[in-house]
């Protein structure tokens, strides 16, 4: 654990930070406890409510500092109200470990409507797609070049192949979009240590619904392909084979929101602890797990006790 061990041997003696990302900010606005969606002209009352920040790579830096790790996030704010409240939610998390870039969208928050069953979610979202691909290479690259992990920024192949040659470890969760194809990409996917699609995402890339054609597929274009399954743990190609890791079962599921970008935390945590692929796996199905027992991405905090018992 970060206050217990050596720190990481690398020769990229200028590393500064264990992890950094750009990210979008995003805003959910949970409703759970309601009967059914509503129709067009009628009202439906959900028992709760809540409005917290949301998901996304944004996770990944604000779990690792309550962990002891240095990171850093890049993300994009406007003037407007909703990005206010943003920096109001980050403050109340006691996160200041962030810079604002800037762009010309007035409005580049991710709103979320998340509407929570108790075994799936649906979700209405208000996105302008302001991610660091408006940026210039060198800009985001002199951002992320100084740490020892990074996720691969958005629209910028060139900056993750060039991180990736100088000893940066790449981790990458591309998330669902009715176009998601492997055409958009597969520029670099080879340049990836670690991705982690879920099981929806890997078949529709693959074209198949068959999950061990999906990673044998992807395993064609990534060296690490980590395919999460919800309650079936995960499938991740290793050594040339698909190899499973099964899911917490002590684990008592509220809320599944956030619960991939917890998962993509605890692989980053096992990159930066030096574990092996098999137990950087495992301890992405204890971040994920542990939370999804309370509402939202930050509910329920992960320990170094909790890592303990369970790792």
């Amino acid at each position: 654990y970060p206050h217990e061990r050596d720190a990481l041997k690398t020769d990229r003696r200028e590393c500064m930070y264990d992890f950094k990302t750009f990210a979008q900010m995003n805003l959910d606005l949970i409703f759970q406890g309601f009967d059914r969606m509503p129709q067009p002209g009628e009202e439906v009352f959900a028992k709760r409510f809540t409005m917290q920040l949301g998901g996304g790579p944004i996770v990944c830096p604000i779990v690792l500092e309550q962990l002891g790790f240095r990171v850093r996030l890049g993300t994009f704010l406007g003037q407007d109200d909703v990005s206010n409240l943003c920096r109001r939610l980050l403050d109340q998390r006691g996160f200041s470990s962030y810079d604002e870039f800037t762009q010309d969208n007035p409005d580049p928050v991710v709103v979320t409507s998340v509407f929570s069953w108790e075994h799936d979610r649906g979700f209405l979202a208000h996105n302008e797609g302001v991610y660091e691909s408006v940026l210039d290479p060198e800009t985001v690259y002199g951002f992320l070049r100084d740490a020892k992990v990074v996720f691969a920024p958005v629209g910028q192949p060139e900056v993750t192949r060039r991180l990736h040659e100088e000893g940066v470890k790449v981790v990458y969760d591309s998330g669902w979009s009715d176009d998601l194809s492997i055409d958009g990409i597969k520029a670099f996917l080879p340049y990836i240590d670690v991705y982690t699609p879920n099981d929806k995402e890997a078949r529709k890339l693959a074209g198949t619904d068959d999950l061990e054609e999906a990673v044998r597929f992807l395993a064609g274009y990534t060296p690490h392909p980590v395919v999460t399954l919800g309650k079936g743990g995960c499938a991740y190609w290793h050594d040339g084979s698909i190899r499973y890791v099964s899911a917490i079962d002590e684990f008592r599921a509220v809320d599944t929101t956030g619960a991939g970008d917890n998962f993509l935390t605890g692989i980053i945590y096992g990159l930066l602890t030096e574990e092996p692929l098999d137990r950087c796996v495992r301890l992405g199905n204890i971040f994920a797990g542990k939370s999804t027992t309370a509402v939202g991405c930050f509910g329920a905090a992960v320990t170094p006790a909790l890592i303990r018992k369970y790792l």
